[in-house]
């Protein structure tokens, strides 16, 4: 199971392939490769039509069923997207140098350690400006996180700890990590301005940096340039690159938050489904 997100930047690829079925495609792809290499394990000789995989299936209305295939026809299903990865190339909504870079995932169980550092990102006193914003914004948004809460009640599906970080400030106000987690996940679509505003919440972009010098010489971010007939107008970075004590959970959320800001940059929002 995983948070399963997508910049919204209209493309060949996308104009060609509904975004939906692009995803369920990377999807099944993925289950096929791993449920190959299962297989291959045990037997090197194994065909992918001998290699059983089970998928969820769309249908018009109701929950998703599953549904029996091989390896064999997911692969012939997905040559159809694969002819268009040439156009992923050059394209700046790519988080990950790949082609359909511009989707990703999220994987369960999140860590402790992940939920720490999310929170670790929230500093200060309530009276300072930036947790000030973050819990009225909770308040007046009715963002509680009684439906983390919920998944939190599924010992290692979502989440390796039981219960809940929170922070307690001196005004006797908490914030709960289930809170921070359905302001950032638990939503189907962020707009280009509320990922400008998530991300100022949590301090990690950086706006209008120096247009001399080169992109390797601004240590810790990942930055965006703006061009106008070639020339260089504007660059903004942001503090989400991966480090090396990083774990799964944690160099997967920072790769979120830059498709947060790739999206910001070039006017796109951003859909994720959980």
């Amino acid at each position: 199971m995983a948070i399963t997100y997508i910049i919204d930047h209209d493309c060949p690829v996308k104009q060609a392939v509904r975004p939906s079925k692009m995803l369920r495609l990377l999807y099944q792809r993925e289950r096929a490769n791993e449920a190959l290499n299962k297989a291959r394990k045990k037997d090197p000789a194994a065909a992918p039509q001998q290699v059983k995989v089970r998928v969820p299936l769309a249908v018009k209305s109701g929950p998703p069923q599953l549904a029996d295939t091989t390896a064999a026809e997911i692969l012939g299903r997905f040559a159809e997207l694969d002819a268009l990865a040439h156009h992923c190339r050059d394209c700046p909504a790519r988080v990950l140098p790949m082609a359909f870079g511009c989707r990703g995932e999220i994987e369960f169980p999140i860590s402790l350690r992940a939920e720490a550092w999310l929170m670790g990102l929230l500093h200060g006193a309530a009276k300072d400006p930036v947790p000030r914003m973050v819990l009225n914004y909770m308040s007046s948004n009715g963002i509680v996180g009684n439906r983390v809460s919920e998944m939190r009640g599924m010992p290692g599906i979502f989440f390796e700890s039981k219960k809940a970080l929170t922070r307690r400030y001196e005004t006797g106000e908490k914030l709960s990590i289930n809170q921070v987690f359905e302001l950032l996940f638990l939503t189907e679509k962020i707009s280009a301005g509320h990922a400008r505003f998530l991300l100022g919440l949590f301090e990690l972009y950086e706006a209008n940096l120096p247009l001399d010098g080169r992109v390797q010489d601004f240590s810790g971010l990942r930055v965006f340039e703006k061009r106008d007939a070639g020339a260089l107008v504007s660059r903004a970075g942001v503090r989400a690159l991966n480090n090396e004590g990083d774990d799964r959970a944690i160099r997967e959320i920072k790769q979120y938050f830059q498709a947060m800001f790739l999206a910001h940059e070039m006017g796109a929002s951003l859909s994720v489904s959980l």
